[in-house]
């Protein structure tokens, strides 16, 4: 028996000794359902003697038996009820809080219901906060009082964390005070990204990532000095800072953190030079992180950022790296380039002769995926001669070796763990060549080279791209070699040809046992719009038990592949991990079919991806949507509050503009501006001063 329910029985056999004429009726019961109907029943008695019944009621452990008497309280009133119900509007129970909420909207001339509502709504949950916005209206009390209430609270206990809490506390409330968007937090946040007057390093990262938040761009020029303090750590917190602050003039300083790094801080600064508005000096920026990186990745991805913002990079730095160290990130960065005509020619003609005398294989097959990518006929027949080059020797070397794979059951004969199948098949296959380096008796399956299946892989998916004569024949042969990578390259090429034979084989591959290979399938069939989406779809019925990730992936092509078609596959993606690309599919499509499911999944409490749903109903103009995204006004997410007023603003719902006037005065920064740009939209025009 729990203490609530020991307590219950204690005061229940108190009651019966004073006379009170009435049995126990379940109120010590195992069973929350008795305990509650118990509850009921001497709620319907009315008794001032039975408050401390009620009271410990409201503290057992079952949300029934809790809801019972927030409804006894509800009905009884007074000011002994609203302090109990002022309580259990911290209950984690969604219904309990509803239930406490309604009751003291019911007692509107009871100023401790007001305060006991106010104080409850900082640290209340999403349904509870809004269950308290609307009792607050029913006592005439506007919403702003308990957004500038909860900020108050926020703000007073980040201050506190930051001068006496630990250090993980303290780095919490250093982004917290960033968020704010408050002068005085930039003044308290300045001095923490001083290495020299602050020697914590990770509040130093979490200072700077408050600053990026707060969106003063007189922070900018302490946090391009941390680009360069050394730290890795320091650095790309600087840098994603400096991509959220959204000051063009800081595109220079990223780009040379970049260019001068590699990894983490090289990979922060072209993610933060890409999130920085249109200006030409960012295009510029990502045109020099391009031609200077050492990185691959960041080389490629600068580089088509910079396209994409219509920068045009020169390609005479990146020829010439050829040949020399960071070539395979210079190959990298052609290739997205989009060169044409005599620039693309020119280009062809310095990277063929890297296919088959490149310094290393990641050279080579960086060559190969650049001539691929290159809209010149130039490289064609030195790409399938490469293929057959490769074709011929790892035919070569498996020629001396088993190929395919072991059979995963036992049969005749071959029973036993792996090692005593694999001795039996060596026992059967006759006299081997014993492959270099390996100990005598040790079993040894394959005998081609990993770098060269890699490298074949790359030359196919470039014959895909160029669209080669006997493309197609080539790589449906290639789409079933053992090897994952050149089934993957197969695939990949496959889907650029677009013909029946290629389709067919590209949706065969959505179930490829290896992660490379269905990648390639599902982002190939993205590229071939609504013809790819019935094989994603069927992909999605089959993707229960494969993984998350899995999913995320079929969603994200499904939005590319566009139509409505996707909408019921997409649906059935919103649950789980993958919710947040599929809602954000939705809205891609564009199909009017996608408003009922993204407002259903809002109404969902476990639902994730609420940011990604409300923006993809906001990107469909779905006016009938505005009521539920109205009711996220009052997440305790601020991500979510912001997302939600940026798409009331868009829809111009004038029936949000009570919740949107007390935004204005939110603790979070960028959802005070979210807001006060939503009423500029409203049909009522520019927001108005507070009363």
């Amino acid at each position: 028996m729990t203490r609530a329910r020991r307590l219950l029985a204690l005061l229940l056999a108190a009651a019966l000794a004073g006379g009170a004429g009435c049995r126990g009726g379940g109120l010590d019961s195992a069973d929350p359902e008795r305990r509650a109907a118990a509850v009921r029943a001497v709620a319907a008695r009315g008794r001032d003697a039975d408050l401390p019944l009620l009271l410990v009621a409201a503290r057992d452990g079952s949300p029934a038996v809790r809801r019972a008497a927030a409804a006894a309280f509800a009905a009884r009133g007074g000011p002994s009820a609203a302090d109990a119900l002022g309580k259990l509007l911290a209950d984690p129970d969604a219904g309990v809080v509803a239930l406490a909420a309604g009751g003291l909207a019911a007692m509107p001339g009871l100023p401790r219901a007001k305060e006991a509502l106010l104080a409850a709504y900082a640290d209340a949950s999403p349904p509870g906060r809004g269950a308290i916005a609307e009792a607050l209206q029913s006592h005439g009390t506007s919403l702003r009082e308990a957004v500038e209430l909860e900020a108050r609270i926020l703000w007073d206990r980040n201050v506190t964390a930051l001068a006496s809490g630990t250090p993980q506390e303290r780095a919490g409330a250093a982004e917290e005070l960033g968020a704010s968007g408050r002068n005085e937090a930039v003044t308290r946040l300045l001095p923490l990204v001083d290495p020299r007057r602050n020697p914590d390093h990770a509040l130093a990262a979490a200072a700077a990532r408050g600053l990026g938040e707060a969106g003063d761009w007189g922070a900018r020029p302490h946090l391009e000095a941390l680009l360069a303090d050394g730290d890795a750590a320091l650095a790309e917190a600087a840098a994603g800072a400096l991509g959220r602050l959204g000051d063009p003039t800081a595109a220079d300083a990223l780009a040379a953190a970049g260019a001068d790094a590699s990894g983490r801080i090289a990979g922060a600064a072209e993610q933060a030079l890409a999130a920085l508005p249109q200006a030409p000096e960012v295009g510029l920026a990502l045109c020099e992180l391009a031609v200077r990186t050492m990185d691959p990745a960041v080389a490629a991805r600068a580089a088509a950022q910079a396209r994409l913002r219509e920068a045009e990079c020169p390609e005479r730095p990146l020829l010439a790296r050829l040949g020399k160290p960071g070539a395979e990130a210079a190959l990298a960065a052609l290739g997205e380039l989009g060169l044409q005509g005599a620039a693309a020619d020119s280009a062809a003609q310095r990277i063929v002769p890297l296919l088959d005398k490149g310094p290393d294989p990641l050279v080579r097959v960086a060559a190969a995926r650049a001539l691929g990518r290159l809209r010149t006929a130039v490289p064609v027949s030195a790409l399938q001669q490469r293929a057959g080059t490769l074709a011929s020797r790892l035919g070569a070397a498996r020629s001396r070796w088993i190929p395919g794979r072991l059979p995963a059951t036992s049969a005749a004969g071959f029973g036993g763990d792996p090692r005593a199948r694999l001795a039996a098949v060596l026992a059967r296959a006759g006299p081997l060549e014993a492959a270099p380096g390996v100990p005598p008796g040790v079993p040894f399956v394959g005998g081609a080279s990993g770098s060269e299946a890699i490298e074949l892989g790359a030359v196919a998916a470039a014959i895909g791209h160029q669209r080669a004569p006997g493309a197609e024949s080539l790589l449906l042969g290639l789409a079933h070699d053992p090897a994952p990578e050149i089934r993957a390259g197969a695939v990949e090429g496959l889907a650029l040809l677009g013909g029946d034979p290629a389709l067919a084989a590209v949706a065969e591959a959505l179930g490829d046992e290896a992660d490379p290979v269905r990648d390639a399938a599902a982002e190939g069939l993205a590229g071939l719009g609504p013809r790819g989406v019935p094989a994603l779809a069927r992909a999605v019925e089959r993707s229960a038990g494969v993984g998350a990730s899995w999913r995320v992936t079929l969603a994200r092509a499904l939005g590319e592949g566009g139509g409505e078609d996707a909408v019921p596959a997409l649906t059935s993606l919103l649950d789980g991990p993958s919710g947040p690309a599929a809602a954000a599919a939705l809205g891609k499509i564009g199909a009017p079919a996608a408003v009922g499911p993204l407002v259903a999944w809002l109404g969902n409490p476990s639902a994730t991806g609420r940011v990604e749903a409300i923006e993809a109903l906001a990107q469909l103009a779905a006016r009938e949507s505005a009521p539920a995204i109205t009711a996220q006004l009052t997440s305790d997410r601020p991500e979510i509050r912001g997302a939600a007023a940026r798409a009331l603003g868009r829809l111009r719902w004038e029936a949000a503009s009570g919740r949107l006037e007390a935004l204005r005065s939110d603790y979070c920064g960028r959802v005070r501006r979210a807001a006060v740009e939503a009423l500029a939209k409203l049909p009522t025009g520019a927001p108005r001063p507070h009363p």
